[in-house]
């Protein structure tokens, strides 16, 4: 399947996981185009100064995969700043949060996997 950016659907998300701000959401793929594989396939663009407030993946999985920009993620207690290619996997109860240090947007791939 071929799915090109201007047919992700877009929206708006406010203080995902008790983060801050506004998120744009681009769903990639539905769950049910994904053969039920992962619950969502997404590109979140996280402007300077918003988050995703920390939160658990347990028994699923999250994997985010930096794009552009800088983030700070905490994965398990560990803190580093990601640029674009860097890859966070996150699951079996492990806490992780993300916050947009930078002066610019930053944008990820996230992958929910049940």
């Amino acid at each position: 399947m071929i799915r090109q950016k201007a047919e992700f659907k877009e929206s708006t998300v406010s203080n995902l996981r008790g983060g801050k701000g506004d998120l744009k959401r681009e769903d990639i793929f539905t769950p049910e185009e994904m053969l039920g594989k992962a619950e969502w396939c997404i590109v979140l663009t996280i402007p300077a100064g918003c988050s995703i407030g920390e939160h658990p993946h347990g028994p699923d999985a999250e994997i985010y995969h930096m794009l552009s920009g800088t983030l700070r993620i905490t994965d398990d207690g560990v803190t580093k700043d990601l640029t674009a290619g860097d890859v966070v996997f996150t699951g079996g109860g492990k806490i992780h949060g993300v916050e947009n240090i930078s002066g610019s947007d930053a944008t990820m791939l996230a992958i929910k996997l049940p």
